[in-house]
């Protein structure tokens, strides 16, 4: 165990030995039951599939991306619920409330 790096920290060590207890038929904990060494390949498989598609995400700020989709989202709902504020609150899955304010903020109106 002093081997493995735990990248989840504690959590994950909580959660080796959970499954570990849950799962092994032995009334003993042995190497063999906490399947590091299968976790170490499967943290390391997560986190190549995670490296291209950082890469694949366009340059500049977040921000101004994420508040055009939001809006363009907004606006089709609001198009296709002929621009009743509840009906797309509702497709959208927010609250009423929730809408307005994010209307407002990305100046729709």
């Amino acid at each position: 165990m002093r081997d493995y790096p735990f990248p989840g920290n504690v959590r994950e060590l909580e959660n080796v030995i959970e499954r570990a207890v849950t799962l092994s038929p032995e009334t003993q904990l042995n190497v063999a039951a906490l399947n590091l060494q299968n976790e170490q390949r499967q943290a390391s498989s997560r986190d190549d599939a995670i490296a291209p598609k950082a890469q694949s995400v366009s340059s500049g700020p977040l921000t101004p991306q994420l508040q055009d989709m939001e809006r363009q989202a907004i606006i089709e709902a609001l198009e296709k619920t002929r621009y009743n504020k509840t009906a797309a609150a509702k497709l959208l899955g927010l609250t009423f409330r929730q809408l307005r304010y994010r209307i407002k903020k990305l100046d729709i109106e």
